[in-house]
């Protein structure tokens, strides 16, 4: 069962209460393409002895913990609080599941770019988004579909990877967020990739493919051109209405490794 989105109600007598936005994360150790990192926002109240966050998530999920002396729950389940100086964090105990609320402000930029000359990962003008969940860095990415472009132009990469238990490697939760405001989800471990949930392979040099829904997907550091992404060149002139064009060669420097990684 997927327990993190049953919300669990809970009912108490307020001292206080407030709501916030920020971001959330959410890691299974048994099933990496379960997990999410994603806007939220979060109504803490607070009782005596006792804070009760109520969050619901801009994908969907919704989830409820609670703090107490000595205890902590994640939907009525018991869980480890983390002593975690960035985010609120909790550990279920049964899962193991990891359970942050990051507040808006972590992802704030927090340094101006490094100085950096021509051919150097760190183009004049790139941002750094923030260092919670891998930071972000910018890049272009590119959607098709059934041989036709979905959409093409300027994303954001960030990337999440964790020990999955000890020596048996690591487990990568990728979020490209789209200047249009689309997201794509990739998760990653040895021997698998899940694009949006569903199982992905390898495809072009910097792209996956969706086998069974005919999905490609890639992402550069640089604009997408025909000439870098072959992909590009089979899909031709065939962009659907109300697809995003790509931006101008050129258009928003860039800090993002290469590869849909």
């Amino acid at each position: 069962m997927r327990p993190i989105l049953p919300a669990l109600a809970l009912i108490i007598a307020p001292l206080a209460a407030w709501a916030e936005s920020g971001m959330c994360e959410y890691r299974h150790p048994a099933h990496p393409s379960w997990d999410f990192f994603a806007s939220c926002s979060v109504t803490e109240t607070s009782a005596v002895g006792a804070t009760t966050r109520e969050v619901i998530v801009s994908n969907g999920s919704r989830f409820t913990t609670r703090d107490e002396p000595g205890e902590a729950s994640v939907n009525g389940r018991a869980a480890l609080r983390l002593d975690r100086s960035d985010a609120a964090c909790w550990r279920t105990e049964a899962e193991g599941e990891l359970i942050c609320i990051y507040p808006a402000e972590t992802f704030a930029p927090s340094a101006p770019p490094p100085a950096a000359g021509p051919g150097s990962d760190f183009a004049p003008g790139a941002l750094a988004v923030g260092n919670a969940f891998g930071g972000g860095t910018k890049g272009f990415c590119l959607l098709a579909e059934d041989g036709v472009l979905v959409e093409q132009g300027p994303c954001i990469r960030r990337e999440n990877c964790l020990e999955i238990a000890a020596g048996e490697g690591v487990s990568c939760l990728v979020n490209y967020d789209w200047q249009s405001g689309r997201t794509t989800e990739m998760a990653s471990a040895e021997g698998w990739t899940t694009l949006d949930g569903a199982a992905a392979i390898q495809g072009d040099p910097g792209c996956v493919l969706d086998p069974g829904a005919a999905i490609v997907f890639c992402h550069s550091k640089t604009a997408i051109t025909a000439e870098t992404h072959p992909v590009l060149a089979r899909l031709g002139n065939q962009t659907p209405a109300g697809a995003v064009a790509p931006a101008p060669e050129g258009e928003g420097a860039v800090a993002a490794p290469t590869g849909a990684e």
